[in-house]
C-alpha cells in the first residue's frame, strides 16, 4: 500500500472521530435522536448528489448493473440503521464510551467477510488479531 491509499482511511478516521462529539453537542440541544438521524443522512444525501452533478458522473448512476444497486441499496439501509442507533445511544450514555462500542464492529465484519466474501477476500491471522485486539482494547476502555 502507498501512502495515499492509506489517506483514505486515515482521513475517514478523522471524520468518524468527530462525528460522536457533535452528535452529543446536537443532542444537547436538541434530544431526538431520529430527527438529527434525518438532517445527516438528508445532508449526505444532498452533499453526494452535488458531488455527481460537479463531476459529470450523475449519468453513470443509470448504468449501476441491478445486481450491485441491490447490494448498495442494503449497504444504505444498514448505515441507515446504524446511524439512527449510533444517535439513540448518545441519549442514553455518554460519547466516550459509545464511541469504543462503536469500534467493535470490526469484530462483526471479520465473521461476516468470512463466511460471506470467502470467495473474494481472505481473512488472515493479521486480520483476527488485530480484530481481537481492538475489542480488547474496547472492553478496557467501557471497563
Amino acid at each position: 500500500m502507498s501512502v495515499r491509499d492509506i489517506c483514505f482511511p486515515v482521513l475517514a478516521a478523522l471524520c468518524y472521530s468527530t462525528n460522536p462529539i457533535l452528535i452529543k453537542l446536537g443532542l444537547r440541544s436538541s434530544n431526538e435522536p431520529l430527527l438529527g438521524a434525518a438532517i445527516g443522512m438528508v445532508v449526505s444525501t444532498v452533499v453526494y448528489g452535488g458531488y455527481f452533478l460537479l463531476t459529470g458522473q450523475a449519468r453513470d448512476l443509470r448504468t449501476v448493473p441491478w445486481r450491485a444497486a441491490w447490494y448498495f441499496a442494503c449497504a444504505g439501509i444498514s448505515s441507515t440503521l446504524g446511524v439512527f442507533t449510533f444517535f439513540a445511544a448518545h441519549q442514553y450514555i455518554p460519547a466516550a464510551v459509545v464511541a469504543p462500542l462503536t469500534a467493535t464492529a470490526p469484530l462483526v465484519t471479520l465473521t461476516l467477510s468470512y463466511f460471506l466474501l470467502h470467495k473474494l477476500e481472505q481473512v488472515t491471522r493479521g486480520d483476527v488479531w488485530g480484530t481481537v485486539l481492538i475489542v480488547l482494547g474496547v472492553v478496557l476502555l467501557v471497563s
